[in-house]
C-alpha cells in the first residue's frame, strides 16, 4: 500500500499543473475580396423595413424565418440574411439603421467575407472556418476578433461580444 501512495504521489507531482496556451500567427490576404455594393443596389437596404417584425421575431427568439435568417448580437445590434441574395448580410441597429453589410464569397465551408461600411469603405476582412467558427481581420491583416458558436474573442482570447446564432 505504501508502495501504491508513492507511485501515486509521484505521478500526481510530474504531471502539469496548468495547461499551455498556443499561441501562433496566420497570414491572411485580405485583398482577394472586391465585391462591395453599388450606391443603386444599396440603397433599399440603408434602413431595415421590417425592422419592428425582425426585433419581435428576436426578442421570441425566432432567428430563421421563411425569406432570411436572423441574428441577435450583445451590442444591440442584429443582421438580417436573405436567402434570394446568400452572398450579402446586412448589419443594422436596433432601430433598424444600416451599420455594415458583408459579402462572402461562397456559401460552402470555408469561405472568405469582407465587411463594409454603408459608404463602401472596409470595416475587416475574415474567414469562415464553418457555421461556428470564424477568424476577423484588420484590413492590414492583424487577428481582431474570434467568433467560436455564440461567443466572440479578442486577440488576447477576452470575450468582447456574443450573439444568438443563425441556425
Amino acid at each position: 500500500m505504501k508502495r501504491f501512495i508513492l507511485i501515486s504521489l509521484f505521478i500526481f507531482f510530474c504531471l502539469p499543473v496548468n495547461a499551455q496556451i498556443i499561441t501562433g500567427e496566420v497570414e491572411y490576404n485580405t485583398e482577394t475580396i472586391q465585391e462591395q455594393l453599388s450606391y443603386e443596389s444599396l440603397k433599399n437596404k440603408f434602413f431595415d423595413s421590417d425592422n419592428i417584425e425582425n426585433l419581435n421575431y428576436l426578442f421570441q427568439g425566432i432567428t430563421e424565418l421563411k425569406d432570411r435568417k436572423l441574428a441577435k448580437f450583445s451590442d444591440g445590434s442584429y443582421a438580417v440574411h436573405y436567402y434570394d441574395n446568400p452572398f450579402y448580410s446586412f448589419y443594422y441597429s436596433q432601430n433598424g439603421k444600416l451599420i455594415s453589410y458583408t459579402y462572402t464569397t461562397s456559401q460552402n465551408y470555408p469561405c472568405k467575407f469582407k465587411k463594409f461600411k454603408p459608404d463602401g469603405s472596409v470595416i475587416n476582412t475574415g474567414y469562415r472556418v464553418s457555421e461556428q467558427e470564424s477568424f476577423i481581420y484588420s484590413p492590414e491583416g492583424k487577428l481582431l476578433a474570434h467568433w467560436l458558436g455564440n461567443k466572440c474573442f479578442d486577440g488576447s482570447n477576452n470575450l468582447i461580444m456574443t450573439r444568438k446564432i443563425m441556425k
